[in-house]
């Protein structure tokens, strides 16, 4: 998919506009790199070291368990399970017997768990001891093709089932295994991983992302990064849920583009990072803006070695200018906001590291394109400048959602996927989100984006956190209110904040109402939970 396009003059020297992508498959790349270097540390956990070797090992023996109790090519398996080796693991065991993965929130209640182990079929789950009655529950219930449970027990949190065929103990599997290679040929079109997501309908779907999705993503990956470090150096910071496509392949995937380490935090608290960072000096660090914030204030932080990052990857969500700024003056580190989903295999585009824009999500990879489009009739191509919804296509961008033609068929039309998101391009063609399209704002007729008022509130000295949402309002069809999270020990009132916003934005951007909260709600990812935000706004009204 060879084209020019005005952004690859930004694109740093090297990076090439077009790549060779080899038809190979994700199984054979962990093998490659365990042939090359077998006794190179793969996954560090506190102080836990596990070989590449070492984890081939065990990825052999629970691949031909996995056999043995009867999974085959294509079945999916679903791994419930936190920031831990095992799920690093777990997911090369799968990927080696061309099962298909689906990694879920152990978080999820019974209900959000039965939804996707129907939608995806799975028969067989691996999940750790702290939630295993819940899965069990679920099994149990019989309103899913569940067969198998396999309980890995976590030490100090072992877990009391019942005693059935069906539930087995994970070390026990491993025990008695072969340790093999698994002789099952794969290609490059097997779908990988079923990743859910909420999409622009809320509806869970499952994005079939294939070998040749994440083949195409580590191999353009590992040419952005050869401008920030040499690609040998490679240390992987994973703070990000693995169970998420952001968290799984900029962690797992990204680290195989050259055989990288992988550092896994289990509980991801700033003390927890920052010990990490000092004791194995990770040069990668994908991250989401909420813990770059929270490390911000960290008394430790100017005194950390997080300076040792030499490419620290922001996604997820917007994050503030100030809080970039104050993050990199006192680590010394680069941070490079990207852009990317489930449907997009996460990353497809990002800031390259000679002309950064803060602010902006950056420059599209090599062989991708996009088009911003009206919101009305999503056909007609915004001027430069002009917000619309944000289309892109290329070989990231999956093919299909599993088993639902109908949103695939909403979704993805003539290979250009309909992302929801408000986007604008500048001069230079770098791309600004503004927002999703149903959190877009129509006061008085005019369109606003809460991240424009967001912006601006992180601007002002007292306050830590905000989040902006449409409020009905029987003139203006919705009025604007901005829940605002004060730094401690600070006060401000609803007129101050107001007053503040009136200097920097245009007057029908500006707040109505300001409501103070001790906490913003947040999602899984630590995205500002706008949907958490107006069902708090509808109570709040139901009761006066």
């Amino acid at each position: 998919m060879a084209f020019a396009r005005p952004w690859h003059k930004w694109y740093d020297p090297g990076v090439p506009s077009t790549c060779y992508y080899p038809k190979t498959t994700m199984k054979d790349e962990f093998i490659k790199w365990v042939r090359i270097q077998p006794d190179k540390p793969y996954i560090l956990c506190d102080d836990q070291i596990i070989t590449y070797q070492e984890a081939n090992h065990q990825a052999k023996k629970l691949a031909n368990a996995l056999l043995d109790l009867g999974v085959k090519r294509g079945d999916r398996v679903s791994l419930v399970i936190p920031n831990i080796p095992t799920f690093v693991i777990a997911a090369q065991a799968i990927m080696k017997i061309g099962a298909i993965l689906v990694a879920l929130n152990p978080l999820y209640t019974e209900a959000e768990l039965t939804y996707q182990f129907t939608d995806s079929g799975a028969e067989t789950v691996i999940v750790f001891s702290p939630v295993a009655q819940k899965i069990l529950n679920v099994m149990r219930a019989g309103k899913t093709r569940l067969k198998k449970l396999i309980v890995l027990q976590i030490p100090g949190k072992e877990v009391e089932l019942e005693k059935a065929d069906d539930i087995y103990d994970y070390r026990s599997l491993l025990e008695s295994a072969s340790d093999l290679e698994p002789e099952i040929h794969l290609n490059n079109e097997d779908t990988v991983i079923l990743q859910y997501t909420g999409g622009t309908t809320g509806v869970p779907k499952g994005c079939r992302l294939t070998n040749a999705n994440f083949v195409a993503f580590y191999t353009v990956f590992i040419e952005w990064c050869k401008a920030f470090f040499k690609p040998e150096e490679l240390r992987t910071l994973c703070t990000v849920p693995l169970y998420h496509i952001y968290g799984f392949n900029m962690q797992i995937n990204a680290n195989l583009a050259s055989g990288g380490t992988m550092i896994l935090v289990p509980e991801v608290t700033p003390d927890n990072v920052l010990k990490a960072i000092n004791e194995h000096l990770p040069t990668y660090w994908p991250a989401v803006p909420a813990l770059i914030q929270m490390l911000n204030q960290h008394p430790e932080l100017p005194n950390s070695r997080a300076n040792s990052i030499q490419f620290l990857l922001s996604g997820s969500a917007p994050l503030p200018v100030e809080a970039m700024k104050y993050f990199e003056k006192v680590t010394g580190s680069t941070i490079i906001e990207g852009f990317g989903g489930s449907e997009t295999t996460n990353g497809i585009m990002v800031n390259p590291k000679g002309k950064r824009k803060p602010g902006s999500v950056g420059i599209l990879f090599p062989d991708n394109d996009l088009k911003i489009v009206d919101i009305e009739s999503k056909t007609k191509e915004m001027p430069i400048g002009e917000p619309g919804e944000l289309l892109l296509k290329g070989p990231l961008i999956i093919k299909e959602y599993w088993e639902n033609p109908e949103e695939t068929a909403n979704a993805i039309k003539d290979g250009w996927f309909h992302t929801g998101d408000i986007a604008y391009v500048d001069e230079d063609h770098y791309v600004f989100i503004v927002g999703r399209t149903k959190d877009m704002i129509i006061s008085s007729g005019f369109n606003v984006y809460p991240r424009d008022i967001d912006e601006v509130l992180y601007t002002h000295p007292k306050i830590l956190d905000a989040g902006t949402i449409g409020v009905p309002d029987p003139i203006r069809g919705e009025s604007i209110k901005s829940f605002v999270v004060l730094r401690a020990g600070e006060s401000l009132t609803e007129a101050e904040v107001i007053e503040f916003c009136r200097e920097s934005l245009a007057a029908y951007k500006v707040p109505r109402y300001i409501e103070f909260l001790e906490d913003i709600p947040r999602t899984n990812m630590k995205k500002v939970d706008h949907k958490a935000l107006r069902e708090l706004e509808r109570v709040r009204r139901e009761s006066n």
